[in-house]
C-alpha cells in the first residue's frame, strides 16, 4: 500500500514537470529577432510628407532594443537619433513596442510599436507633430 502511494506520487510529480515543461517551451522569449538593419520611410500625418529613412536594433538587455533611425527632413536635412524601446506585449506573431525620446528643438516623442521578423510599424507623436514609420528587411 506505501509502495502503491509512493507511485501515485511520483506519476504526479512526472505529470506536473512534464506540464511545467511544455509550458516553458511554449513561452516565447521576450523579445523577436529584430536585430540589424532596416529600410522604409517615415510619414506625416499631418502634412503628408514622407521620406526615406532606415533604422538599425541593437539588443540592449532583457526586452530591450536600440534602435538607431536615420534619413532626411524635407529631401536635404539629415537627421540620427537614437531611442530605446522596451517590449511590452505580444499580439499573434507581432511583438509590441514602446519608448520615448526627446529631440533638442523638436520636443519629447513618444513611440508605440509594433514588430514581425520582416516589418516593423510605429507610430510617433509629439506636442507638435505626428506620424509613422514603415520598415522592412
Amino acid at each position: 500500500m506505501v509502495r502503491a502511494r509512493l507511485r501515485a506520487a511520483d506519476d504526479w510529480d512526472m505529470a506536473l514537470l512534464c506540464v511545467t515543461l511544455l509550458c516553458a517551451a511554449l513561452d516565447e522569449p521576450c523579445t523577436a529577432d529584430l536585430c540589424g538593419r532596416w529600410s522604409g520611410h517615415w510619414e506625416d500625418c499631418l502634412t503628408g510628407h514622407n521620406e526615406p529613412l532606415r533604422a538599425t536594433f541593437t539588443p540592449c538587455g532583457d526586452c530591450r532594443y536600440r534602435v538607431v533611425f536615420s534619413g532626411r527632413f524635407f529631401a536635404v536635412l539629415p537627421f540620427r537619433y537614437a531611442v530605446t524601446l522596451d517590449v511590452v506585449g505580444r499580439e499573434g506573431d507581432k511583438v509590441l513596442l514602446a519608448g520615448e525620446s526627446q529631440l533638442p528643438f523638436f520636443g519629447t516623442f513618444t513611440y508605440r510599436a509594433s514588430a514581425t521578423p520582416c516589418r516593423f510599424i510605429a507610430d510617433y507623436s509629439s506636442c507638435r507633430y505626428q506620424g509613422r514609420f514603415v520598415l522592412c528587411r
